[in-house]
């Protein structure tokens, strides 16, 4: 039972990490394309606001999953 519990948080901290990171990758692609000066020609911008997108999106699942899983283990039954 405790490793289902685990597993199901660990699916939601993976959903909700992956959207807060996508959300945090934005914004933060957003400030540096900003704050560099970054190009838009041929729209070198938008590439590199889309890498920070899914650099935060894959720190959010990780982050979000291990969070998830260890809360599942230590709420109990």
């Amino acid at each position: 039972m405790a490793a289902g519990k685990a597993f199901g948080y660990g699916f939601l901290g993976a959903i909700l990490g992956g959207v807060a990171g996508g959300i945090v990758g934005l914004v933060g692609g957003l400030v540096w394309t900003t704050l560099a000066g970054t190009s838009g020609f041929e729209g070198y911008a938008g590439v590199v606001t889309a890498l920070w997108i899914i650099a935060g999106i894959i720190a959010g699942l990780i982050t979000g999953t291990a969070i998830g899983a260890r809360r599942g283990l230590k709420t109990p039954s």
